[in-house]
């Protein structure tokens, strides 16, 4: 049985992509899998056959070369066929398992980097441009070193056609399910899970719950993820001016398993993303994950956003920095139940034709055993 480690410095353990579909599909496969991430609200059960979970605790940017250096000395000294890496700021170490220790190694490419660091800022700066050009020039040579480069996204590709390294577009469609009839929320609910950051529309989705409010709908808003503390003074200020308590409740992270099941059991899912350079092209892996339990969407008008509404009929695009325009978009929807139903439908028979992880993971496994 061959042995795979896989680690994570940023993900936690639960991950849906590290943990539900790579890390127990490569145990399922027959791989002896062992993952290293980090340490959640949630502990491993220890129930899935050759898949073990170490975790450790998070910490903060300053604090992470700690961490960098931990997985750096577990894996040289592992006896495992395959490492399998997750994060950009893990590159350096997955280069240096190959070149000094001869190592086979996978990088999976969650995001588009490059277009990542043209968001952030040093101080009050922006990346200066040949600082970016420095990173994208020394992550290419280090991916050209890889045994494999793993595409989360089919547009990622396009930034690497010099590489001559295996590559594999292994999407993050969500796991085939199976029609639900689980009983939806009294009140018509609001849904977004994910990222918490004001680039997410945060503050957007707090906006869109005041004018519902001010238009007397009866409604609810779900939002599940880790509030930064920032955001969660600014949400609590926000709710209690405007008399949200009843409206908008900010879960915490949940479980895949227990995600799907607030999915299901709400009535339209949200993904206002603003118009950042990593997701104009990158579709949000909740939009996958609403199909999947035929759950109608408001969706970020970019172009490649776009496309997929049109050409699976399953949701609406919006203008992401206009609260007016996705409260008015919702409301359409909040007004015909049959629209949402017909949304939801169409949705669902592209998850189960198109979107849905069986493919991806005979895909994952063709990779690892070419390796």
């Amino acid at each position: 049985m061959k042995k795979v480690l896989i680690m994570s410095s940023v993900h936690p353990w639960n991950d849906t992509r590290v943990f539900h579909k790579e890390a127990v599909s490569l145990a399922r496969l027959g791989y002896d899998v062992t993952l290293y991430a980090v340490a959640s609200n949630h502990v491993y059960e220890g129930n899935i056959p050759n898949l073990r979970v170490v975790t450790f605790a998070p910490k903060s940017i300053a604090q992470r070369w700690k961490t960098w250096l931990q997985l750096y000395k577990i894996a040289k000294r592992s006896n495992a066929e395959i490492i399998h890496i997750h994060d950009p700021e893990l590159l350096p170490l997955a280069y240096l398992l190959k070149r000094k220790h001869r190592k086979k190694v996978i990088f999976d490419m969650h995001e588009d980097f490059p277009a990542v660091l043209k968001g952030k800022k040093i101080g009050k700066m922006r990346m200066p441009k040949w600082l970016l050009r420095v990173v994208a020039t020394t992550e290419k040579k280090m991916l050209q070193k890889m045994n494999a480069v793993i595409y989360a996204e089919k547009y990622y590709k396009e930034n690497y056609e010099s590489l001559t390294t295996k590559q594999m577009d292994i999407y993050n469609y969500p796991f085939l399910q199976e029609p639900t009839d689980i009983l939806k929320y009294e009140k018509q609910t609001l849904i977004y899970a994910g990222a918490i950051h004001e680039i997410r529309g945060f503050k957007e989705m707090l906006a869109v719950a005041k004018l519902l409010k001010k238009a007397n709908n009866d409604f609810q808003l779900l939002i599940i993820g880790k509030v930064p503390q920032r955001l969660e003074i600014y949400a609590e200020q926000f709710i209690q001016k405007h008399d949200l308590e009843d409206e908008v409740k900010l879960l915490g992270r949940l479980d895949l398993h227990e995600l799907m099941t607030y999915y299901a059991k709400s009535h339209i899912g949200l993904a206002i993303l603003h118009p950042e350079a990593n997701y104009l092209r990158s579709l949000p892996t909740k939009i996958f994950e609403y199909m999947s339990v035929s759950l109608p969407y408001v969706l970020s008008n970019f172009e490649s956003y776009g496309r997929l509404v049109e050409e699976t009929k399953s949701g609406y695009v919006v203008d992401p920095l206009s609260p007016n325009e996705i409260a008015s978009q919702i409301q359409v929807l909040l007004d015909n139940p049959s629209t949402q139903a017909e949304l939801g439908a169409n949705g669902y028979k592209q998850h189960v034709a198109n979107f849905n992880w069986s493919v991806e993971e005979r895909k994952l496994g063709e990779l690892y055993d070419g390796i």
